[in-house]
């Protein structure tokens, strides 16, 4: 099989589906995960596949589900259930606590209990008290059970698939937030057993220790600790019960620091816990009180509140400052970076260009132990512009790939490395820098005979030769793209008086009228919020439109995403407009308004322009453009008058669609417009 992005509930299925199709001892039931597929949709499909007496609905008693479950592993059944939401568990907490963690202890370890409780857990989806709750220490405290939290899909397919084959009962925790979470991944995938942590990030002056929903939190904190230069060791404990001490105690023994944070409450917490043990294994060697950021000791608040409640980057940032003083940091940031030795050749994210500082991996071309030539195409990437394909300055074997596909990596930061060939490093495909970005360059080699020319006619110019500026590793996106895409620009001029007319009645900005008039057409011709398959030579219709649109910052051009535009009413897309646009400016867009843009509106009249035909934006199908309002001749009635004109041009791929439909949507466009939308 290849890899393909998928999310957590889809590896969880995956791992339902392989062990009921492995074992006929397993069976799956619960509340609604049969004829419904689960609330999540975990379990859809499984009752189709394999009958009503393998994957079976129950009635709405967490009890008796828990019971039931007890009863069949004593009786030789692998059974897997299903609690819908965390605080659900809770009536079934005596069958849990008095029966299924002291059965093997009960028989003096005659009768193992091989049985799975899943139960979605944590906040993220704007629940209340019942539908958002952190059990994980109530679990972990009681002997005899073992408690699982995976971060990844990777890990949600692997450990689900170690539950069900494993002699003792197994909490099984989903971070339910992270269930639509995609990467790149190939299954059946195994990664490592329980009671093996993971390191997401490798780091030197601070341990920071996480799981479950808390790992993307961690790792962002960490990207951003970076640039104050703190470097941050991540750690994903994966399985709290049991748990790899030998991996907490090293990491700490060598960091010095330890800062852990999660979900849950923090008194009694997992976070205690993890402090205590670090405290009794590592006092000598620490520098700094172990901390930890956790949620509030209250109930799940309310949505608006879920946020503050939650542990964010700022919380976990904060927790990082007080660990190491500025001082510390600012002259950890001053250090000239010194790459420690190791064979082979590193390659580092070069510079994409337009202010962009970082860039999501979305595929591996290559695999350790692959042969890689100069110039091979070894990864794939997104940055907030365009998706890039990186080519290998290097030729040899891949001995290292330092992050994983869904990755966020920072420019500067490792990709992988590479054992050279005896031959000559590659062509330098990979460069840094994009346009005349003025960055300092190597100055060009001459002959003797040039410089003996320059000498004759201008002895000042002697001492001088061309700078040479690298091309960004966009540039070679922006000619495949101008190749491999038919785009076809069209454009049209329209009285922009009713526009401004509507701004001041509306009392609201000319860019959330410009993207109405976008989404309305979109509804009308939905081929242009669209993406071409080309391996299967399809045509993507997406359901909900993510619209792109190009803001201006002191890092550059930034291409911020309005996720489902198409559902906001004006006042709505204005204030997001707003709220992405200053987060844009204060570099502090988050990752999902980053990227994932399925149509672009950009506005050329910020520049004095009045128009452009643009590369689109892969893998989006259309980009819109909006050029000056300038005072213009303009023929009414047969009269001439002096209007307010606008020039608005539609670029499009046109296997999306033909020339009828694209007039016809940017006609939609101009006549919103010209209407005031």
């Amino acid at each position: 099989m290849t890899a393909v992005d998928t999310g957590m509930a889809q590896a969880l299925n995956a791992a339902l589906r392989d062990a009921l199709g492995a074992d006929e001892r397993v069976v799956v039931f619960g509340e609604d995960v049969g004829r419904l597929g689960g609330v999540f949709r975990v379990t859809d499909g499984l009752r189709a596949a394999f009958g009503d007496g393998r994957c079976f609905d129950t009635p709405v008693s967490e009890a008796g589900i828990a019971g039931l479950a007890v009863g069949m592993a004593m009786a030789g059944w692998r059974p897997v259930v299903e609690m819908q939401f965390d605080a659900f568990a809770y009536p079934a907490f005596e069958q849990i606590t008095s029966h299924m963690a002291k059965m093997r202890n009960r028989t003096r370890g005659a009768l193992p209990l091989p049985l799975v409780v899943r139960i979605p857990y944590g906040g993220g989806i704007g629940g209340v008290e019942h539908h958002s709750d952190s059990s994980e220490a109530y679990y972990a405290h009681t002997a005899g059970l073992k408690v699982v939290t995976p971060a990844t899909a990777a890990d949600a397919y692997s450990l689900l698939r170690e539950a069900i084959d494993d002699p003792d009962p197994v909490i099984f925790l989903e971070p339910k937030r992270h269930y639509w979470t995609k990467e790149s991944l190939e299954l059946p995938a195994r990664t490592g057993p329980f009671g093996t942590a993971a390191v997401r990030r490798a780091g030197d002056d601070v341990t920071l220790v996480a799981y479950g929903p808390s790992v993307a939190v961690a790792l962002e904190a960490a990207r951003l600790a970076a640039a104050e230069g703190v470097d941050v060791e991540v750690l994903d404990l994966r399985t709290l019960v049991p748990l790899d001490d030998g991996a907490l105690t090293a990491s700490v023994r060598r960091t010095g620091r330890c800062l852990v944070v999660h979900e849950a409450q923090g008194f009694a917490g997992v976070g205690a816990e993890i402090a205590a043990r670090v405290q009794e294994r590592c006092f000598d060697a620490l520098r700094a009180p172990v901390l930890r950021v956790t949620g509030f000791d209250i109930p799940y608040p309310p949505p608006l509140l879920e946020d503050a409640h939650l542990p964010g980057v700022r919380r976990v940032l904060d927790g990082l400052h007080r660990l190491l003083p500025a001082s510390a940091r600012r002259a950890r940031a001053s250090l000239p970076a010194v790459a420690a030795p190791a064979p082979g050749r590193t390659f580092l994210l070069p510079d994409l260009g337009e202010g962009l500082a970082e860039a999501e991996v979305l595929e591996w071309k290559v695999a350790v132990g692959d042969p890689v030539e100069h110039d091979q195409v070894v990864a794939e990437v997104e940055t907030a512009k365009s998706v890039v394909t990186l080519p290998s300055p290097f030729a040899g074997t891949v001995t290292t790939l330092h992050c994983g596909a869904g990755e966020v990596v920072e420019v500067g930061a490792p990709l992988l490395t590479v054992e050279e060939s005896a031959q000559a490093s590659g062509s330098g495909a990979v460069l840094t820098g994009y346009g005349t970005s003025g960055r300092a360059g190597r100055p060009a080699a001459t002959t003797g005979t040039a410089d003996a020319v320059h000498e004759s006619h201008d002895p000042a110019r002697a001492t001088a030769s061309a700078t040479r500026i690298p091309l960004g590793a966009s540039a070679d996106k922006f000619v495949r793209g101008h190749r491999d895409t038919p785009a076809v620009t069209i454009w049209a001029d329209t009285d922009a008086g009713g526009l401004l007319a509507a701004r001041t009645s509306l009392g609201t900005g000319l860019m959330p009228l410009l993207a109405r008039a976008c989404l309305d057409a979109l509804a009308a011709f939905p081929e242009l919020n669209s993406r071409v398959d080309a391996d299967r030579q399809e045509l993507v219709r997406l359901p909900q439109v993510h619209l792109g649109f190009a803001a201006q910052t002191d890092h550059g051009l930034v291409v911020p995403v309005v996720r489902d535009a198409d559902r906001l009413s004006l006042d709505g897309l204005a204030a997001e407009l707003r709220r992405l646009t200053g987060l844009a400016r204060r570099g502090a867009l988050p990752a999902e308004h980053r990227t994932g843009g399925t149509f672009t509106l950009n506005n050329y009249g910020g520049f004095d322009v009045d128009g452009a035909t643009p590369i689109l934006n892969h893998p989006q199908a259309a980009m819109i453009g909006v050029g000056r309002i300038t005072d213009r001749p303009w023929v009414q009635d047969g009269r001439v008058e002096v209007r307010k004109v606008v020039n608005v041009s539609l670029t499009f791929d046109h296997r999306v669609c033909d020339g009828g439909t694209a007039a016809g949507f940017l006609r939609h466009v101009v006549d919103g417009l010209g209407a005031g939308v």
